[in-house]
This record gives structure tokens, sequence and C-alpha cells, in this order.
């Protein structure tokens, strides 16, 4: 959640552009499934008669528009597809909007803070015909190979009333949404249980109006929480970025910064390893921190935009490199003559080398000399 985050500047990726093959920037949200969050039936809205496909076509017309898309707390998500397949070229191959921004005096970095509201989403990348039948791969951010959980599980329950008992500051209902989750760390199950509030500023009911049943579901991977209450009273929280470079994440950027833009070559399987995809069909971004800050509530992701990088005119004359992060941290070399027929190589600057020449290059996260 972003309390009276600025709507300024969200269309500036959003210019619909024609292609000589017809192909166009326009998107159409196939799945809306957010989980519980303030600004739930509000962006887009819904009532208790709203349907799944009557919301989702509110919010095709609303990204459309450059407005937010609220996907509430861990784990809702939002599924979307161009009028055509994106390509995996050389570089960046899509730019996903938010609405982060850095704060204006934060009290440990100043004016040099990488804080402010930033509310990561991770990205998944669909492979398909069909939503529904698609294979899906994560694209792997900056914490993926460091201190993403990869299997966390969590159900929300339905509140049976939208006031109640109240003590805790700015809430209106202190034990109005009961969650369970469970998860791996360091090898070990875990598990937690707990209420968020439900809070003075936003009144209507945070639970999709739309969706059926009396639980939502969520699973797939947790990022590490990110918000730091600086003022010690619950009144000044700063929420990072994970490092000046980290890339990877939805709402975790300017929209005008190179690290909005994703890399396909970033896919990964369900067991982390990389695969090659010479295109994707469908795009998912879905909230990726379980986190509560005081007065600001849940950290939730917000969308305002998807971009396909490779429709705008010279752009693959000069694409957009984000070197990831396991190539950066890498230090054997090693002397190869050959690779095999399923390894991945890339050149110092991350990008994926197909008939590579002598020199240095990466393989399977190390270094590698061919000769």
């Amino acid at each position: 959640m972003k309390f009276s985050k600025p709507l300024l500047s969200l269309t500036t990726t959003l210019t619909v552009a024609l292609s000589l093959t017809g192909q166009t920037q326009d998107i159409t949200v196939l799945e809306l499934h957010p989980a519980p969050g303030q600004f739930i039936n509000t962006l887009p809205e819904a009532t208790e008669t709203s349907t799944h496909e009557e919301v989702c076509a509110a919010a095709t017309e609303s990204l459309r528009n450059g407005e937010l898309i609220h996907l509430g707390t861990y784990g809702g998500y939002i599924t979307v597809e161009f009028d055509h397949p994106v390509k995996n070229l050389p570089g960046s191959d899509l730019r996903i909007t938010g609405n982060g921004f850095y704060a204006a005096a934060d009290p440990v970095y100043g004016s040099e803070t990488i804080g402010g509201s930033f509310e990561p989403g991770i990205v998944y990348v669909g492979v398909g015909d069909n939503v529904k039948t698609a294979k899906w791969y994560e694209l792997a951010g900056w914490e993926y190979y460091d201190r993403e959980i990869h299997d966390f599980s969590i159900t929300y329950h339905k509140p049976t009333a939208e006031t109640g008992e109240h003590k805790q500051p700015f809430s209106l209902y202190d034990d109005y949404l009961y969650w369970e989750a469970s998860w791996t760390e360091n090898g070990e199950l875990r598990d937690s249980v707990g209420y968020h509030i439900k809070n003075s500023f936003h009144r209507q009911s945070y639970w999709p109006l739309w969706e059926e049943g009396e639980t939502l579901t969520f699973k797939g991977g947790k990022l590490p929480n990110n918000g730091i209450d600086q003022s010690g009273k619950g009144n000044y929280w700063v929420l990072y970025r994970y490092a000046p470079e980290a890339y990877g994440y939805v709402d975790c950027s300017l929209n005008s910064d190179d690290y909005s833009t994703f890399d396909i070559d970033w896919a990964v399987d369900d067991e982390g390893k990389p695969v090659v995809l010479d295109e994707i069909n469908f795009i998912r971004v879905a909230t990726g921190i379980f986190q509560y800050c005081g007065w600001l509530g849940e950290t939730s992701t917000e969308v305002s935009g998807f971009h396909d990088l490779h429709l705008d005119p010279g752009y693959d004359d000069n694409p957009i490199f984000i070197t990831r992060r396991d190539l950066l941290t890498v230090t054997p070399i090693l002397d190869a003559a050959a690779t095999g027929d399923d390894d991945i190589i890339y050149d110092l600057q991350g990008r994926r080398v197909t008939n590579p020449g002598p020199g240095l290059y990466i393989r399977n996260r190390q270094k590698i000399l061919i000769r």
C-alpha cells in the first residue's frame, strides 16, 4: 500500500506504438486475483455483483489509461498478454511500471537514499497457447539466489465483519483479516498465523468482492522485508530498495529507471535452473513481500503499465543491459575449450552468447576462458 502517492507521469511508457507488423503496446488483463488490501475494490472499482470478467475488463482499461492496479498484500497477482508474443532479444525485453518513489529526506541516508516507497512485485512469464495451461517461469531478481524464500504459502480467511474491537492506532478492527502461512527457511519447515488490521483510512471491504469462497491461498517466492520505522514511534516508515543496482521487481524503482525493465533471459524453472525462452505469451506480477508497516498498512505492489521495449523504434540498436547478480559475484576462472549443448553462456555484460569466440565468458555462474 502507498498512502496518498502521487499519480503523476504514469502514462509515459504507455503510448501505443504501431509497428510495421501491426503489433501494439495494447495489453489485455486475463486474470486479476489480488490478495486483501486497502485499495481492493477501488483500484479498479468492484461491487458485490462484479464478476471476474468485468473486473479484468475494468483493469484493462485502467492500464491503457496509465492508472494503477492494486494487488493487495503478499501473493496477489495480475496476468496480462499483449496482442503478440514478446520476443527474447538481446537486453531487457519489457518495462513494467508501478508507483515507487524516493523519500525526500531519509533520516539515515538523506538525499542519497535508496529508500522511499518501494513495494516489490515478482514477475513470472508464461509460455503456451492458454493462460490456464501455460508453463510458468520466474524472472530471477536481485534476491532470488540470496534471501528469497521459494516455497511460501499463505491462506487468507474472509472477514466476518468490517468493524470490530480496536485498540491499535488508526485501526477500525484489530483482528480483521486472519491468515495462516508456512514456508521452508534454512532447511526447516516453519509456520505462522496472525491478523491484519483494518485501518481508518480505507473503510470499504479489503476482500476482493468478485472472488468466490471463504479463503484465498497464494504460493510462490517471498522477498525479504524492506520497511524500516525510522522514527522508532511508528510515524515514519521507509521502504527500501535492496541495493542501488537491485533489479528484477515491479514497483521497486522509478518508472524511468533501467531497473524497471526486465530481461526474459532471467527466467528460471521451478528448480531455479536458467531456461532459454525464445518468446513469452503471458506476464504475471505478484506482490512479493508479506509485511505490515503501522499506519501505512500492508506492503502491496501496484502496477500501472506493461511495455514491449522491442516495439520502440531504434531500441534494439541500443538495448538496456542489466548484469545478473549471480554473474556479478562469481570469481573462479576456468579454462574451457568447448561447452555442452545444455550450457548457457553469457558475456561479462550479462548478454547471452550463442557462438562464443575466444575470450572470457560466464557459464554455470563461473567465469570461463575460451581459447
